[in-house]
């Protein structure tokens, strides 16, 4: 069944790029809302912006989305990401500006704060966006790929010059208790040497060493050092994961990436979406019409058997 939270949640920190300072109030919605920002410090008539794909839009470093008014609100995914992986399926996100706030740069807070309020039972089936066939796109020096998959999984491999990152690769397997467990405790990290050349183009103005991890020739510059093995590359999961929740529901499939990104996750997207032979959209329990003749991989190993 659908699902909201059941209290009012807030709190506040300043975003990553912006520095600013800004207040978040986290409220309980009814059925099929699905998950509404508004930004409060903008005209009422113009301050929702809803959580799905047409809303989405590419951008540097962060996940922004944009409604038909033209406002904006950026760096959502790792609340998003909070809420795919407790399973809130319907919620409202009063923000006070443009950028949602870092916190300690990664779910956690935001994933603490829910499990305080606690998450409530609506009385709506959960619809689920299920991957019926294959979608894959290239951006930059990565690529992303789409397949149908009995539940939701996201294969991800990293690589960077340095040594205190390297090659990193995870699989995530979604289920109970495996975002608590597997992502949700992972930060945002940088290079120190690229630090002043995002400040100058006007980001990660708010980004602290209290925020993000930051590494500098093979070294860890953050004290007690990591969270958690290959956070690196579990955090990259992590922002896949929030910004995969932007198609407005839960998603059955498995993604595959080289170098992900909020770029190539927004263009992976819009390529789903835009593929409407790709997915189907059911209720949570039903079954899928695989009447094209495409068969999950899975089943056809088994059958090769």
């Amino acid at each position: 069944m659908q699902s909201t939270v059941a209290g009012t949640i807030s709190f506040d920190g300043v975003g990553l790029h912006s520095g600013r300072f800004v207040r978040v109030a986290i409220h309980p919605a009814p059925a099929n809302s699905g998950i509404l920002f508004r930004r409060i410090d903008i005209t009422e008539s113009r301050q929702t912006i809803a959580a799905r794909p047409d809303s989405v839009r590419e951008a540097r470093l962060c996940t922004r989305i944009v409604n038909d008014d033209g406002v904006g609100l950026e760096t959502v995914e790792h609340i998003m990401a909070a809420f795919a992986g407790l399973g809130v399926d319907n919620a409202i996100v009063e923000i006070d500006g443009g950028e949602a706030p870092i916190l300690d740069g990664s779910s956690l807070p935001v994933v603490e704060a829910i499990n305080r309020a606690g998450v409530r039972q609506l009385g709506s089936r959960r619809r689920v966006l299920v991957v019926t066939a294959p979608v894959a796109v290239e951006h930059g020096d990565g690529w992303a790929r789409l397949e149908p998959c009995e539940r939701l999984e996201i294969d991800a491999e990293i690589e960077f010059d340095d040594t205190a990152i390297g090659r990193q690769r995870f699989h995530y397997r979604h289920g109970a208790g495996s975002f608590e467990r597997d992502l949700a405790a992972a930060r945002t990290f940088c290079l120190m040497r690229d630090v002043a050349a995002m400040q100058n183009a006007g980001l990660a103005l708010g980004g602290s060493l209290n925020n993000a991890v930051v590494v500098e020739d093979g070294a860890v510059l953050n004290d007690g050092g990591l969270r958690m093995e290959r956070e690196f590359v579990r955090h990259k999961i992590l922002d896949c994961l929030g910004d995969l929740y932007l198609l407005g529901m839960t998603m059955r499939g498995r993604m595959t990436a080289s170098r992900p990104g909020h770029a190539m996750c927004a263009k992976l997207i819009s390529t789903l979406w835009n593929s409407p032979a790709c997915f189907q959209i059911i209720e949570d329990g039903a079954a899928v019409d695989h009447s094209d003749g495409y068969v999950l991989p899975e089943v056809a190993a088994a059958a090769a058997v």
